[in-house]
């Protein structure tokens, strides 16, 4: 922790911007301090320490050392850590704009104290040899130790112990204020609001005001904008879809940002609250204005969620230098913009519906014979508000409370319905008589139907399609071609629970009829079920391998997801000695197709026929071929470490009778 000591309380706020354009950096050192303006008021924030000569801060000759930084590219920093403000510079590229707190001395000091140009030219406080860093910061100045320094400004590193003889370990607040976060009532606000505040605890003891849902006191308000003046904390209940009633207004001098009330409508829901032209807004909601453009606030004030609205304003001197506009004192008397609408439209009809979380209607962008392109209900969420209120598919919605959405776009119709709460006024046309609405209605629930008929209809198994999580019978032309395939399954096996396909060999029958795929669980061949659990995996495997005439028929379940177990068998490999494994690669990896017994036991003990090795010492073997298989197993000696995967299917077959 750094501490200044500053003399005399007058202050004064100018804007700064910097470009380092052909420069290595902006040539400002800064670090986190206090300015102690007596020996009872202090401020903390983050100062300049240092200035690099011939750098852009010190050729602008608006800066000095010891200048308080407030804000940087609009960004409040005076609670910021000196790193949060170091990576807004270099997020900053090659332009800041910086908000600068300048402590004053009296003259007879300001003469003594040589400044030109905004930095300190004597030889003896700052090397002048300092090279910039790529954070776009100067390197900090080696301080001399020289006694006869000016002591005007100084700086020394307090220990904690030190520093607790100040003030308590709480009375400054560090934290980063980037970010959002959420108060104990679950509202979420700017980590920078009034709301999330740190008070001592001497404050905390002299508050007693309860916070609200957004964290607000008094106290709090004060400490966080100690620097403003009148500060005002005003609620409002905002009934929705109703116009606030307000103009908003920016600062009058463009480097500064803020946003001021330009004007209050008579006849507005702020008209009856403490709110007046020239006051400016520094809080709505949890949501931090301040160096805000007047454009950005009002996008927040329409995104508030809630009917509840809470400003935190300060009230300015009429003669205070601040917003670019004349107060306002005539309001445009309000119109309702959608009349015209059922002059245009004379079967057009108003609907009211409730919002609850959801208004339950989706929109298309279309086009009508009758009426051209529009926005047209597209489905609605059975049993939502909107289907009681009577709305209906394919009405064509024309206005949404009092915005008018016959030539808006889909995006643009959208944000109209999202952003609409409470009662939702929609004025809609039906473009389609009772009768035929009830007739499309009648004709779609017929179609799905004969759609679940036919789903439900039994199959040529020739021809028939295997669909996920459902028994399907299908037959397949062999003609006496094997069927090249590898299965796993038996009562002497690891797989007891069903016979499932681990590999197809492409020169195949399966192969050649193309519908079953690996991890298919075979239930049944030609009508006898295979009884894993009874069976031994030979027979198993004999099933498979025999030669049929002409065709064979399968009942085959494939489950989505696939059933699986994964596991990894871990060994010592010895150079010349073979692993024992003969492998045949597909897109899941590689299926053993034979383990000789007896080369390691780890092996022997773990793996099966028909387990698929999908990755070899963490490389995947998914889609490899065999050369690029055959390298890593032929080339790895020492410790080998593979993932195994194997079927493990649900029991899906009939014990068999005795």
């Amino acid at each position: 922790m750094v501490q200044f000591y500053g003399q005399g309380n007058s202050e004064n706020i100018h804007m700064v911007t910097l470009d380092k354009t052909g420069k290595k950096s902006f040539g400002i050192c800064i670090v986190r301090g206090e300015v102690k303006d007596s020996p009872n008021t202090k401020t903390t924030g983050i100062f300049i320490k240092g200035i690099v000569p011939d750098s852009p801060a010190h050729l602008c000759g608006k800066l000095k050392v010891g200048d308080r930084i407030l804000s940087l590219n609009g960004k409040d920093v005076r609670h910021s850590t000196e790193q949060a403000v170091i990576d807004l510079i270099k997020e900053a590229d090659f332009k800041i704009n910086l908000e600068i707190q300048t402590f004053d001395k009296p003259e007879e000091q300001n003469k003594n104290d040589a400044r030109s140009n905004g930095y300190m030219q004597a030889k003896n406080k700052f090397n002048q040899e300092q090279t910039p860093n790529n954070t776009g910061m100067a390197r900090q100045p080696t301080m001399n130790r020289d006694p006869k320094r000016n002591t005007t400004f100084s700086a020394s590193i307090r220990t904690k112990q030190a520093q607790s003889n100040y003030a308590d370990d709480d009375d400054e607040d560090t934290r980063d204020m980037t970010g959002r976060i959420r108060t104990e009532a679950g509202n979420e606000i700017d980590r920078a609001s009034a709301g999330n505040c740190k008070l001592n605890k001497q404050e905390k003891e002299r508050d007693k005001e309860q916070e609200d849902e957004f964290g607000y006191t008094m106290a709090k308000i004060n400490k966080r904008y100690n620097m403003m003046k009148d500060l005002r904390r005003i609620e409002v209940q905002r009934p929705a879809n109703k116009p606030l009633g307000i103009a908003l207004a920016g600062h009058k001098d463009r480097q500064k940002m803020a946003c001021f009330v330009a004007g209050v409508d008579p006849n507005g829901i702020l008209a009856s609250v403490d709110l007046k032209p020239g006051d400016e807004i520094v809080e709505v909601n949890g949501n931090v204005l301040k160096n805000r453009c007047h454009l950005n606030a009002s996008a927040i004030f329409k995104n508030v969620d809630g009917e509840k609205l809470v400003m935190i304003t300060s009230r300015r001197k009429p003669n205070d230098e601040g917003m670019c506009v004349k107060p306002l004192k005539k309001f445009p008397i309000a119109s309702d913009e959608t009349k015209f609408i059922f002059d245009q439209f004379p079967k057009a009809r108003t609907v009211q519906v409730r919002r609850e979380g959801f208004l339950g209607i989706m929109v298309i962008y279309g086009k009508h014979v009758k009426v051209g392109n529009g926005i047209f209900v597209s489905d609605l969420r059975e049993g939502s508000n909107a289907e009681a209120a009577g709305v209906k598919v394919g009405d064509m919605l024309l206005a949404v409370n009092q915005d008018v959405t016959l030539e808006s776009n889909y995006d643009e119709a959208v944000a109209l319905i999202k952003r609409a709460e409470g009662i939702v006024t929609m004025i809609l046309l039906t473009l389609k008589s009772e009768e035929s609405i009830r007739a499309e209605r009648e004709a779609e629930e017929k179609k799905k139907e004969e759609a679940k008929k036919e789903e439900e209809k039994p199959q040529e198994p020739s021809v028939a399609e295997i669909k996920p999580n459902k028994k399907i019978l299908i037959e397949v032309k062999v003609e006496k071609k094997p069927l090249g395939v590898i299965v796993t399954g038996g009562k002497n096996n690891h797989v007891k629970t069903g016979c499932v396909i681990t590999h197809i060999y492409p020169e195949g029958a399966l192969a050649a009829d193309n519908r079953l795929k690996i991890f298919d669980h075979i239930c049944d061949v030609n009508g006898a079920q295979v009884h894993c659990e009874s069976m031994t995996t030979l027979k198993v495997h004999q099933l498979f391998h025999r030669t049929y005439e002409k065709t064979v028929t399968f009942t085959v379940f494939r489950a989505d997801p696939p059933e699986l177990e994964k596991f990894n068998v871990d060994f010592m490999k010895k150079a010349g000695k073979e692993l024992g494994l003969s492998l045949s690669p597909n897109e899941r990896g590689c299926t053993i197709s034979d383990i000789i017994q007896g080369q390691y036991p780890e092996i022997d003990n773990k793996l099966q026929r028909g387990d698929i090795i999908t990755k070899f010492n963490g490389d995947s073997l998914e889609g490899c071929t065999f050369q690029v298989c055959y390298a890593l197993f032929k080339g790895a000696n020492g410790k080998i470490s593979m993932e195994v995967t194997r079927p493990k299917p649900t029991l899906r077959t009939e014990a068999p009778k005795p």
